[in-house]
């Protein structure tokens, strides 16, 4: 049996469209990636199913061709009962050394393995008006929860500093038990297209998706609270710039897409927001690559994926620079105030007309995004489970 079981399962969920499932699938392959040595002699295998009779496999595992548990909230309860009955039983039999819980919901109990837990943000403890509105007794279980799961924890791999400090001051968590390993970004595919065959594959990508003849302002991902994307709209409509689109995409739950409508119908829906939903992973680093920026209203993020990879592209970002994604872009962004959209609309007004700064952005954030590697997370990961199996 190896040393350490990492946890390869929420890739059979819909969390693998997630920035959590691009952790999960990014840590296994460069934990893969490195020599004996380097994993401190330990054996590390990944488990790839809850039970059955071959639950442990490699690291580079990618989950299913297709998830075996579906979107909305009876799916993921489903998932979430199968790890908390299934799995503390698998890890009994296996008997590994250690297991590395990737994703900390439905955490094992009873299994009689130390673990490591990686936190990726307590969202929901931190605003729990905006994500817990009307359900103040379970505010109080879930802080209970998250308090006896995090504790429990031989040790804490925090994805960044400000996840840390939320970790001690709302959980209570000792600060010596928490190592901080910051996320990497795939520099082999989040960079900008070659000349040649890539950029002329990725001019193919703007051209499917509508994008080549005219500049476009790029918001990526979720439109839940802490997003602010009703402030991007307003900063887009006030910095009033003549030919150039907002763009949004990512596949909204309901209740995102209604704060995304009234914020267009308080703007008078203009043309030049557009909405492309759902776009393929492999579609993203070329639309990256293509925007004039990537204006991060974010007020709230456990690490911050989507400005590193941006950054990654060669697309100037535009962010807020709270909680952790200070940590992320450093000086390589042009920062604004937390919910101003007329901060916001001078920003933009400024990345759309001083050629200069944008390129100065460019160029830092190339140099900063080089600096988050997959590998070095997958050394911090494994220093982590030195200390554990040291306790």
């Amino acid at each position: 049996m190896p040393d350490v079981l990492v946890d390869l399962t929420p890739l059979e969920t819909p969390t693998r469209f997630t920035g959590i499932g691009r952790y999960v699938e990014k840590l296994g392959s460069a934990l893969a990636d490195l020599s004996h040595s380097e994993r401190q002699g330990l054996e590390i295998a990944a488990l790839t199913a809850l039970s059955g009779p071959s639950p442990v496999g490699p690291l580079t595992w990618k989950g299913s061709p297709s998830p075996l548990f579906g979107d909305g909230d009876v799916e993921e309860t489903r998932w979430l009962m199968a790890r908390r009955t299934r799995l503390a039983a698998t890890l009994r039999t296996r008997a590994p050394r250690l297991f590395h819980a990737t994703q900390n919901l439905g955490t094992p109990r009873g299994s009689g393995v130390p673990r490591v837990l990686t936190c990726h943000d307590v969202v929901r403890l931190v605003m729990p008006h905006d994500y817990l509105a009307g359900r103040p007794a379970y505010r109080w279980i879930l802080h209970g929860l998250e308090i006896a799961r995090f504790r429990s924890a031989t040790r804490v791999i925090a994805i960044s500093r400000h996840t840390a400090d939320d970790i001690i001051r709302l959980l209570g968590v000792p600060a010596s038990r928490i190592d901080v390993v910051p996320h990497g970004v795939d520099l082999d595919r989040f960079r900008p297209p070659r000349p040649g065959a890539e950029a002329e594959a990725a001019s193919a990508i703007l051209r499917k998706w509508s994008l080549a003849d005219r500049p476009y302002l790029l918001h990526l991902g979720a439109a839940d609270p802490r997003k602010n994307v009703d402030t991007l709209i307003h900063g887009f409509a006030r910095a009033k710039l003549e030919g150039v689109d907002l763009v949004l995409i990512g596949k909204l739950k309901p209740s995102h897409q209604a704060t995304v409508d009234r914020a267009l119908d308080e703007i008078g829906r203009p043309p030049s927001v557009r909405q492309l939903g759902y776009v393929h992973d492999a579609d993203l680093p070329p639309i990256l690559s293509g925007a004039l920026a990537l204006p991060f209203t974010s007020t709230y993020e456990g690490f911050g994926f989507t400005p590193l990879e941006a950054m990654a592209c060669n697309c100037p970002v535009i962010a807020t620079g709270l909680t952790s994604i200070g940590e992320v872009v450093g000086d390589a962004a042009l920062l604004v105030p937390p919910r101003d959209p007329g901060a916001l609309a001078s920003a933009l007004r400024r990345i759309a007309t001083e050629a200069t700064l944008a390129g100065d952005l460019r160029r830092a954030g190339l140099s900063r995004a080089a600096q988050f590697t997959w590998r070095k997370a997958a050394l911090g990961t494994v220093d982590s489970y030195a200390r554990a199996l040291r306790r």
